[in-house]
């Protein structure tokens, strides 16, 4: 009997060690979809901190704009913290209103506006830039199809939030 007892002994203490191990696999697996989950939703948040930036950029360089008696275009000379080989401002121009645009109408042109006005190089993750020549606008879109439309004409700039709800 005693080896009964010896291999019943056994058993149970696997059996012990294959519920602990599942327990924490269970664990794991509720802290993981937990985390994944909230991926989205942090990329969500850094669109609309990129929509309250532009806004200000928007507002500042419409201001200084006036300010120089509305020249054609503007230099945009943001500090640079990098020590990186510091280049010569850009010139960005300005329809008759006041608002920047892209020096040429197309995406590229857009993507360039998007480096000027957000004062650096495209890091990964950055929007991506459309032109729709039927509306006159810029559109920034990120991975998580949240998107930002820059109105050239009257330089309105609009989050536009994508949801699993809605239809595009």
């Amino acid at each position: 009997m005693q080896s009964q007892q010896k291999a019943d002994s056994d058993l149970l203490r696997i059996f012990g060690r294959m519920v602990t191990i599942t327990v924490l696999l269970l664990m794991l697996a509720f802290i993981g979809v937990k985390y994944f989950s909230a991926v989205p939703q942090m990329a969500a948040r850094n669109m609309e901190l990129e929509h309250t930036r532009l806004l200000n950029v928007l507002t500042m360089v419409r201001s200084q704009w006036l300010s120089l008696g509305k020249p054609q275009q503007m230099a945009l000379d943001w500090e640079q913290f990098a020590e990186s080989s510091v280049e010569a401002p850009s010139l960005v121009p300005f329809n008759r209103l006041g608002w920047p645009q892209p020096k040429s109408m197309d995406s590229e042109g857009c993507q360039v506006l998007w480096q000027q006005l957000m004062g650096g190089e495209m890091k990964r993750g950055a929007p991506i830039a459309e032109y729709y020549s039927n509306e006159n606008s810029c559109v920034f879109r990120v991975e998580s199809k949240d998107k930002i439309s820059y109105q050239l004409d009257t330089g309105r700039a609009i989050l536009l939030k994508y949801s699993l709800n809605s239809v595009n």
